[in-house]
């Protein structure tokens, strides 16, 4: 199983979003998120949605900067995003999908079934 997805996105600003697959934290794949960024040759501002590894919490959503070739550590960043973005509701479309994943969160049992509904969190 990838521990991660990355995805582009329609967004002014944001272009890329890694969806995390695990309840690990995102910085332990670090170095294999940048290869992947080198891979499909991805420079600019991108966002880590981290709901299951904390929760639906202002520390789910970290943006940062990457390159081309690495990350700029010095612009990691907690990012608040709208409760009505296309963002939130991509993830939760989502993990409604991939049952697996959902099911073996760390998120409560309501969170999950909200999902599972297909309500956005």
């Amino acid at each position: 199983m990838n521990n991660f997805d990355i995805v582009n996105i329609d967004n002014k600003d944001i272009k890329i979003l890694i969806v995390m697959k695990t309840s690990d934290s995102p910085f332990d794949f670090i170095n294999e998120i940048q290869e992947k960024l080198k891979i499909i040759g991805f420079s600019g501002l991108f966002v880590i949605d981290e709901l299951l590894h904390s929760g639906n919490n202002e520390e789910r959503f970290i943006c940062g900067f990457f390159d081309g070739d690495s990350f700029d550590n010095s612009k990691f960043r907690f990012k608040d995003i709208a409760k009505k973005s296309d963002i939130r509701s991509y993830i939760c479309n989502y993990l409604k999908s991939d049952v697996e994943v959902l099911n073996y969160s760390n998120l409560t049992d309501k969170q999950q079934k909200l999902i599972s509904h297909g309500c956005v969190i």
